[in-house]
């Protein structure tokens, strides 16, 4: 087998099928994540393997009122999201650390550059949903709050605590809310 794009091998052309370039993943949302609300169905090449050397994932997201998918980040994505239903408070940060943010509403698309930190939440008002598509078949992620203060091993209390001028002890509170240590 010819590999493209890491671990992920390409089908002999003669075992492909029409089935291989279709997917019904998206029909449905996937479970909320508990205390944010909302629903991330990302379909990239682990879970889609026709898009595997496309360069392309694509992910469902659905909305509680107020529900938030928090700061993160896409190191080998671009994503432009375009919302179907509800509003949607988008932002960034780019790399002078300047924010921008706006309000989506249906038929609306926000773009998100590669690398930035970048976040979508509903209003309080309404249910929300929107479809992204991101230029790599396999994006990553890496949330901002969790990678910070619950990795493993976990960052120094003594440096979390100067970078965010906070006592040692609130470090130690926040990195037991994200599982760290």
């Amino acid at each position: 087998f010819l590999s493209v794009n890491g671990p992920f091998p390409c089908k002999p052309t003669s075992t492909i099928n029409p089935a291989d370039f279709t997917s019904r993943l998206l029909r449905e949302s996937s479970p909320l994540v508990p205390g944010l609300g909302v629903a991330v169905n990302l379909l990239n090449v682990e879970r889609f393997p026709g898009l595997n050397s496309q360069g392309l994932s694509i992910s469902r997201i659905d909305f509680q009122p107020n529900g938030l998918n928090p700061p993160h980040v896409h190191p080998r994505a671009s994503e432009i999201i375009y919302v179907i239903a509800g509003e949607v408070e988008v932002g960034l940060i780019d790399t002078s650390g300047k924010f921008f943010n706006a309000t989506l509403f249906p038929g609306d698309l926000f773009v998100f550059p590669r690398g930035l930190i970048h976040y979508q939440s509903s209003v309080p008002s309404c249910t929300s949903l929107s479809l992204s598509a991101l230029n790599s078949q396999n994006p990553g992620l890496s949330l901002v709050a969790s990678a910070l203060f619950g990795s493993t091993p976990g960052i120094p209390d003594s440096i979390l605590a100067k970078t965010f001028s906070i006592t040692p002890t609130q470090v130690e509170d926040i990195k037991k809310a994200f599982g760290g240590h």
